[in-house]
């Protein structure tokens, strides 16, 4: 048992160190998988690390809602949310709602991103996945690969679909780094409180606006399809309009540039498997779903309990929150054959990276073609590549992976 506080786990610092949060989900796994914690300044919860638990409950979303807490977030910060926004996330969007609603709005976006679309975007994601290659070349063979490369090429890629301009990228990136890291950004004069209500704010000016130019004038992309849209024979209202906006273009690149910089310190760290990639060109698509699990960029997720009921023998309580520990899914032995080995040919894997069931990741074919595309053209045209420092990681709890990953490489003459 390690003397690691189990409060860690909603702590978004100690997500700066990876190896603490690993050793913690293992002890839990082993010894408690669902264990009640406490922390000082978030209310309680269950944290949930097995496999088949994790699955039960994203399974049967009758007895656990994303409603209304869908995320652990400081107790003070749910007040001031639902204080302001008459919501304790701050946010709504289809990862915080359930039932009919749920339905209703994935389905006015859910063709943009279902294999048949993915397929037809192939040749210009891979015209944007080289142009960064290039910049990767331009930098002379050195580069903070997560600052550099990996936050933006997935950026471009979605903001691009959403119809965003290329010099707003900067803005949207900056504030997808408070909205899930604010942590981050806090000051003396600023606590992460404020970086987060601030970061709301701007980014529901910066989609009211959108929203308003996208119904004066349509054009052929989602920002457009998401302003016209009605329910029940109405726009959508402002603040839900706000949150798919905000779900689109966070989420629509963290993860995936999260797994793409957390998917190149594998292959570095592991040279046996980019050899396997370079010598079996097929392997790309397993090795980009393998690279999803090994990173798992989104941490959890939190669901309430809608009546009594118990969960593998432990009783839980209506109204009760369950943590689900995505790494700890996808480190579960009892689930995931060698689940401590990179292993790029691996096939058919069942990870959780995605989620599962209703609220299984509206982006997932995107995700894993991007991934897929970035290194089927990267890997040939290198000659070496290694480390060039330590790694840092982002202080989050929620969504969180590299902040930066210092490497020197060749590119071939």
């Amino acid at each position: 048992m390690s003397n690691i506080s189990d409060s860690i786990l909603s702590d978004a610092m100690s997500y700066t160190r990876p190896a603490d949060i690993s050793a913690k989900l293992a002890e839990l796994r082993e010894h408690r998988p669902i264990c009640l914690i406490e922390p000082d300044d978030v209310r309680p919860f269950w944290a949930i690390s097995r496999y088949e638990d994790i699955r039960y409950i994203e399974s049967t979303p009758e007895l656990f809602s994303a409603e209304p807490r869908a995320v652990l977030i400081l107790q003070a910060l749910e007040e001031m949310n639902q204080a302001r926004f008459g919501d304790i996330m701050g946010v709504k969007t289809l990862v915080h709602m359930d039932g009919e609603q749920h339905m209703a709005l994935r389905k006015i976006t859910r063709d943009w991103f279902m294999p048949a679309n993915i397929a037809k975007m192939r040749g210009h994601v891979a015209e944007l996945a080289e142009s960064f290659i290039t910049r990767m070349k331009d930098k002379g063979g050195e580069c903070d690969f997560a600052s550099d490369i990996a936050f933006w090429y997935p950026l471009r890629v979605i903001l691009q679909l959403i119809g965003i301009p290329e010099q707003d990228e900067a803005h949207i990136l900056q504030l997808t780094q408070q909205l899930f890291a604010p942590e981050g950004f806090a000051t003396e004069e600023k606590d992460a409180m404020t970086v987060f209500m601030e970061c709301v704010q701007a980014m529901a000016d910066y989609f009211t606006a959108l929203a308003e130019g996208r119904r004066a004038t349509p054009k052929d992309d989602i920002a457009s399809v998401l302003a016209n849209a009605k329910l029940n024979g109405e726009l959508i209202d402002p603040f839900t309009l706000t949150s798919y906006f905000v779900l689109l273009a966070t989420a629509g690149h963290d993860t995936t540039s999260a797994s793409i910089a957390g998917g190149l310190q594998a292959l570095i760290q592991f040279p046996e498997q980019r050899n396997a990639l370079l010598d079996d060109p097929t392997l790309y698509a397993t090795a980009a779903d393998e690279c999803i699990r090994w990173v798992t960029p989104v941490k959890h997720f939190a669901r309430t309990v809608l009546a009594d009921t118990e969960l593998s023998g432990v009783s839980l309580k209506k109204g009760d929150t369950v943590a689900m520990f995505f790494e700890s899914a996808n480190r579960d032995a009892s689930a995931i054959d060698r689940p401590e080995v990179f292993d790029v040919s691996r096939k058919g894997s069942k990870h959780l990276a995605f989620g599962h069931g209703r609220h299984n990741c509206l982006g997932m074919h995107l995700a894993r073609m991007e991934i897929e595309t970035f290194f089927r053209l990267l890997l040939p045209q290198l000659q070496g590549i290694e480390f060039n420092g330590e790694p840092t990681y982002i202080p989050s709890h929620f969504v969180s992976g590299l902040n930066s990953l210092p490497i020197k490489y060749k590119f071939k003459d």
